[in-house]
């Protein structure tokens, strides 16, 4: 994660670019603000899987976050497992 400073703060972490050049392959017109709503989403979508995963940890008496804590942080939380429920599988 960057570090909170005013330089870059509110840069994305997502690559903007990278998506907006595989938006253009399926169509050529893509603005590219629909890359940074993608990428926004994104992120905003990681930061609450990686939270839920690091309570969950803790929950288990863990410091480091599996893969396992974040599929059963996934499962237990209604709207995520509703969202990513085929991937899980």
């Amino acid at each position: 994660m960057p570090v909170k400073n005013s330089k870059n703060y509110n840069k994305p972490i997502f690559p903007v670019e990278e998506i907006h050049k595989q938006l253009k392959k399926i169509d050529k017109k893509v603005p590219g603000a629909v890359a940074v709503f993608i990428a926004a989403a994104e992120e905003y979508l990681a930061a609450e899987i990686i939270e839920k995963a690091a309570i969950y940890s803790r929950q288990r008496g863990k410091d480091v976050i599996g893969a396992t804590d974040i599929t059963e942080a996934i499962k237990a939380d209604k709207e995520l497992n509703s969202i990513l429920s085929k991937s899980l599988k």
